[in-house]
């Protein structure tokens, strides 16, 4: 049953104008009050700044034209009900909970899902206004203790864009006389409103007579005491907005700023201005409203902003006073020691870390005399620059929120290779020529890394190119994608990273996420309990024990290890300008996974990875853009 005083369902709302966001990602990443991509409040130095009520705004909910009433953040688990998903309440909110502060502000941002207001939205999520927050209790909700919220609509001047069409004009704030009946409560002695029109409870958690309606459990099904829902706080002219309702990022940046365009704030997304949609940036150089891939269904609005990409040189990106040293130093930060090669490569530094039969890691560490050469990485670094590559950030397509985009902006060339997201690829014909220099070097690591080692490598057919700005990492993947071959080679080019890898947690742990044993574990070194693992499985091998007996037996060693839940980090190398990294064998991605942490106060870095695609899983048109002849001045022989 609806609260008493929730709106009659209409047939529209008025939305001309109004900030808007096709999807949750381009919203968080445009609107500084709700910077929040799981959850429907946004905390942020102890003050509350947005609530979003979207599909799910629970029992005991309220949204007119000036009033919301809602639940505070934390404490819900998602649960089936009815073949249906819901929010459900299972931990009691107290004084630990994210606090909001009685006469602040906060935004509202309804989705379209939302079935309280009672009438249809325009966009799929909505920016309505500055609200202040009124009142707060305590409730209790699936017999937990919950916090509910009351926020009045900040200006009362004008009628709201969301108000039916034909409603009357607001009531001028002066003559908002209504209070709502207030009773103090004869055990705690505080004082509460009448909130609910069955009869008066008192409110405060702590009371012994906390929720109780006569003495008595109140029915879950309540309404709102008219009064209550009709009450307004006297105006206030010290409460303000915080900001204007429309953020205008974009006057904020200056063209002439060399230091803007790959800055982390230059990553944000923004509010159109002509036509309020929020628009992540998902191109290299600047935001355009209608994008083909995301959503070219709009296609209406033509604004761009384009950045003037000011050139960054190596030199503010780099630490290393001529830009690579002679011999660079190394210091090793890792679980497994690698074997050093001083002579095999030179110029490089021949770094090889082995994982057993999974394979292993080569990194190779370039000097001054490498970077410096013609084509070179310092070449190298700013012609990618200056080229238009066609970078650009991609949705994530296993993501949790709609419309999150990579962190990295990336370019595909020759075979196709989705990784985490469905990147197009370009034909190496298309490739400029920075691009097939990055190719040349990157084949001769892969043949000389694996063959040094006794094997031999399928030359690269696929190169992804991925542009990170300031800030910008990579977080723990693998690259085991069954059309992939076993080899895999990175340049680096630009600000220093660390890159670190460590076994995946169902082989170190030898559990799933869901506490089942890893089928066909392997017991890899430094896995978890590894030499108690290995007992078991050989007696279960062997048939002294069954296989309900090992389980047992298993679980109860597993527990006794108290393991992390992660494995720690087994490698960690530092990745410098010029440096390249194979890493090869059939087992590597399989078992392992790895990291990139970029320095964080450089404002920009090229990772370029070549790989071997498997042709006979594509068709001919795609085998077809794996096709390169590299002129000699392209072709690399390791100077």
């Amino acid at each position: 049953m609806a609260p008493r005083g929730t709106p009659a369902k209409a047939t529209g709302a008025r939305g001309k104008g109004v900030i808007n966001g096709r999807d949750r990602g381009a919203i968080c990443d445009s609107i500084p009050w709700f910077a929040r991509t799981m959850g429907g409040v946004h905390y942020k130095n102890g003050l509350c700044w947005g609530f979003l009520v979207d599909e799910d705004s629970g029992i005991r909910s309220y949204i007119d034209d000036e009033l919301i009433i809602t639940r505070t953040g934390g404490g819900n688990e998602k649960s089936s009900e009815g073949g249906e998903k819901i929010l459900t309440q299972t931990k009691d909110h107290d004084e630990a909970s994210p606090s909001m502060a009685l006469q602040s502000t906060a935004n509202i941002i309804p989705g379209n899902k939302n079935q309280v207001l009672r009438r249809k939205l325009p966009h799929r999520y909505n920016v309505m206004a500055f609200f202040r927050i009124a009142d707060m209790w305590y409730e209790k909700i699936n017999n937990k203790k919950a916090c509910r919220v009351r926020l009045e609509k900040l200006d009362l001047s004008e009628k709201s864009w969301w108000a039916e069409k034909g409603s009357p004009k607001p009531v001028p704030h002066s003559q908002r006389l209504t209070k709502p009946d207030i009773k103090q409560c004869p055990t705690c002695l505080t004082h509460h409103p009448k909130v609910y029109s069955e009869g008066w409870m008192c409110l405060s958690d702590k009371c012994a007579g906390f929720w109780k309606l006569n003495g008595a459990q109140p029915p879950v099904e309540l309404t709102f005491d008219q009064k209550f829902l009709d009450a307004r706080l006297p105006a206030d002219p010290e409460i303000q907005s915080p900001s204007s309702l429309v953020p205008n990022l974009l006057s904020t940046m200056s063209d002439d700023d060399p230091h803007i365009s790959t800055s982390t704030i230059a990553r944000k997304g923004v509010v159109c201005p002509m036509c309020k949609k929020c628009i992540t940036r998902r191109f290299w150089n600047g935001w355009k409203c209608t994008d083909p891939l995301a959503n070219g269904r709009e296609g209406a609005c033509t604004f761009q902003k384009v950045m003037p990409m000011h050139l960054v040189s190596v030199r503010s990106v780099s630490d290393d006073f001529e830009l690579g040293p002679i011999k660079r130093a190394v210091w090793f930060d890792s679980i497994i020691k690698p074997e050093v090669d001083n002579t095999g490569l030179l110029p490089y530094r021949r770094i090889t870390y082995k994982l057993g039969d999974a394979g292993y890691v080569t990194h190779l560490m370039a000097t001054k005399d490498i970077n410096a050469r013609d084509n070179g990485p310092n070449d190298l670094f700013q012609q990618l620059q200056v080229h238009d590559l066609g970078l650009r950030r991609y949705p994530l397509s296993a993501a949790k929120v709609s419309g999150t985009l990579n962190a990295q902006f990336a370019v595909n060339f020759g075979m196709p290779y989705k990784y985490v997201v469905a990147v197009d690829s370009l034909g190496f014909n298309q490739a400029p020529d920075p691009v097939l220099h990055t190719l040349g070097r990157l084949t001769w690591a892969t043949e000389r890394a694996v063959s040094i080692q006794g094997g031999a490598a399928k030359p690269p057919n696929e190169l992804l190119l991925l542009g990170y700005f300031e800030g910008q990492n990579i977080g723990y993947h693998d690259d085991g994608e069954s059309t992939l071959g076993p080899t895999i080679a990175t340049l680096s080019l630009g600000a220093s990273s660390i890159m670190s890898l460590r076994m995946k947690t169902k082989y170190y742990l030898g559990l799933s996420k869901s506490n089942k044993l890893t089928a066909d574990d392997p017991i890899l070194p430094q896995c978890n309990n590894r030499e108690n693992r290995l007992e078991l499985k050989a007696m279960l091998e062997k048939g002294s024990i069954t296989a309900k007996e090992y389980e047992q037996a298993w679980l109860a060693s597993h527990k006794k290890s108290k393991p992390k839940r992660d494995c720690p980090d087994l490698i960690k190398m530092v990745l410098h300008h010029g440096d390249m990294v194979i890493m090869h064998g059939e087992g590597l991605q399989k078992f392992y996974e790895h990291e990139v942490k970029v320095d964080k106060d450089k404002a920009l870095r090229f990772a370029v990875t070549a790989r071997h695609v498997l042709e006979e899983k594509l068709t001919e048109e795609e085998r077809g853009k794996g096709v390169f002849n590299l002129t000699p001045a392209q072709t690399y022989g390791g100077q």
